[in-house]
């Protein structure tokens, strides 16, 4: 399962368009408390045990509400991919996703153009062992 939370819906439907493509399924996260349901293994807002989550979207958009998804997140989910993206004149905020745990933390217009093939590989048995996140960097 793709998790994802995105400031518009354009992103949103790019994600989730793009993976349902795939076959992939996909669970729009719409705060940390919901998020932190998600990866806690039991709560009753956890997936299924035959979905986990293969990967977190994070827009950098969102500003600190993202930031605090990747704080959430890793810690919780030590080796879940957590992709982060936002606007190419926001080094700082891509720099403290990266120093968080993003790994990678694109330029939107990267991200756009490697959505499919990061999806891709996530698709192909494997999932997340597949997903090498220096494959995707600047």
């Amino acid at each position: 399962m793709i998790l994802y939370c995105c400031a518009d819906l354009m992103f949103s439907s790019r994600v989730e368009g793009t993976a349902r493509a795939l076959g992939l399924p996909t669970h729009a996260v719409p705060d940390t408390e919901h998020l932190a349901a998600i990866l806690t293994p039991g709560d009753a807002g956890s997936p299924p045990a035959d979905r986990p989550p293969q990967a977190l979207f994070v827009d950098l958009d969102l500003g600190e509400e993202a930031l605090n998804l990747i704080r959430t997140a890793r810690p919780a989910a030590p080796d879940l991919p957590i992709i982060a993206f936002g606007s190419h004149v926001e080094a700082d905020q891509l720099r403290e996703a990266r120093n968080l745990g993003a790994d990678p933390a694109l330029p939107r217009s990267r991200f756009v153009q490697q959505l499919p093939h990061m999806l891709q590989r996530l698709a192909d048995e494997g999932g997340a062992q597949q997903l090498n996140p220096r494959d995707f960097t600047e």
